[in-house]
């Protein structure tokens, strides 16, 4: 039990920094710098993702997202774990959940990192057709992330009520996911501001259980 414990506390780490990076970008770097004043509206002013894709804050959003899909590929197999004995159907609905997660992570990493280069490239090769490139290359993140946040909600949401159920995490944290959850499952709608927030405050809570409670666990 420690060392998927660590495992998890590992990975949750990893999305709370992941996130710490998003949100500064988000909070303060992508107005201040690049314009985005309003999120909302603003990811569709092709002139304004012009100047954001390659840009040093969106290249370490790709970074972030994939290590994200990392994380989460190792939340999927060791939340399995951790509930197999328990709630076998949850054990195997979070490992879906995690998957779904990890698959969107990892393209939105590759569509901010490798896919931004190849649509400066196809831009500047082809000019008539550059409003176009950066069109489908905004959508295509967009879908993409949005995979990402709805998967990681459905694996909060589905850890909170496995936690509850067997007792193995706090309620208050619990209840918590519940509402990061249902916003990253919102987010798949519409824009909800504060999901990254959300997000952030989920990860770093169930890393400190988790580190905790490895501690505590006879090796």
């Amino acid at each position: 039990m420690q060392s998927l414990q660590r495992s998890v506390a590992g990975a949750a780490t990893v999305i709370f920094l992941a996130f710490l990076i998003h949100n500064v970008n988000a909070l303060y770097v992508e107005p201040t710098y690049l314009g985005f004043k309003n999120p909302a509206v603003d990811y569709a002013n092709l002139d304004k993702l012009k100047n954001a894709i390659g840009s040093v804050p969106w290249t370490l959003s790709g970074l972030g997202h994939f290590a994200s899909g990392f994380a989460c590929l190792v939340l999927a197999l060791t939340g399995r774990q951790m509930f197999r004995d328990y709630r076998s159907a949850a054990g195997r609905l979070l490992l879906g959940a995690g998957f779904v997660a990890a698959i969107g992570f990892f393209l939105t990493g590759i569509a901010d990192l490798a896919g931004n280069g190849a649509v400066k490239l196809l831009a500047a090769q082809n000019p008539d057709l550059e409003r176009g490139a950066y069109l489908a290359a905004s959508i295509s993140r967009i879908v993409y992330n949005c995979m990402a946040q709805v998967g990681l909600g459905w694996f909060a949401w589905q850890l909170s009520w496995c936690g509850l159920k067997t007792g193995l995490l706090p309620k208050g944290f619990c209840r918590f996911g519940y509402l990061s959850g249902l916003s990253g499952l919102v987010m798949g709608v519409i824009f909800f501001p504060v999901y990254p927030q959300l997000v952030l405050i989920w990860a770093g809570w169930l890393a400190v259980i988790m580190w905790r409670q490895a501690g505590r666990t006879p090796a």
